[in-house]
């Protein structure tokens, strides 16, 4: 996670997370009948797996987040949190205009670097949806908030109309790949709404 809250991590790079929002669950099997239920192709033709709903956001995203995860807005984003507390799903947008989706996640590593035990485990291109010019952190650290190690994975990418988004899966690192698959699947589904 980029901003500082609940996990205490140095400031990403500026995310536009004013205002309110709110959230449209829709359960896959069955169409929304609510206005926000409009998302492009490659949302709607995904298929959601079992135990995860689509939701459809007021700050400009459409994605696949766990069932029992609630919403919360905070000033870093958008971020969806297990029910105890221990992972977490953050999107926002990038509003660098200037930085690529993997500068911004350089950006974000070096800022990170000042958590206890900081270790980047990766930065690679990220290959499929959402946009074709994805980058993927791999990082863990020592949560002072949850007393353990945690590992998160963070894509940013750009979207056809230009918006760059990121979202970020973190978790106990005991628990990895569970952050993988969260992330892989809110990914897999993610589609921009205006």
């Amino acid at each position: 996670m980029w901003g500082r809250g609940p996990h205490a991590t140095p400031a990403r790079p500026t995310a536009s997370a004013s205002g309110t929002a709110t959230a449209t669950p829709t359960n896959a099997a069955a169409p929304s009948a609510s206005p926000s239920a409009d998302v492009s192709a490659s949302a709607s033709a995904t298929a959601v797996p079992s135990g995860s709903h689509l939701v459809h956001d007021e700050k400009g995203f459409t994605l696949a987040v766990p069932d029992d995860w609630r919403r919360e807005l905070r000033s870093t984003g958008v971020f969806y949190t297990s029910p105890d507390g221990r992972s977490l799903l953050q999107i926002f947008q990038i509003t660098e205009p200037d930085l690529t989706p993997r500068q911004a996640l350089e950006q974000a590593s070096k800022g990170l670097a000042g958590n206890p035990g900081y270790k980047e485990l990766g930065l690679e291109p990220r290959q499929g949806p959402p946009g074709p010019d994805g980058a993927q952190l791999t990082y863990a650290y020592d949560s002072d908030r949850l007393g353990v190690r945690v590992r998160a994975v963070d894509c940013a990418f750009t979207v056809p109309d230009g918006r760059q988004f990121a979202v970020l899966a973190l978790g106990p690192d005991a628990d990895w790949p569970r952050q993988a698959e969260v992330q892989r699947i809110a990914l897999d589904s993610f589609a921009p709404t205006t």
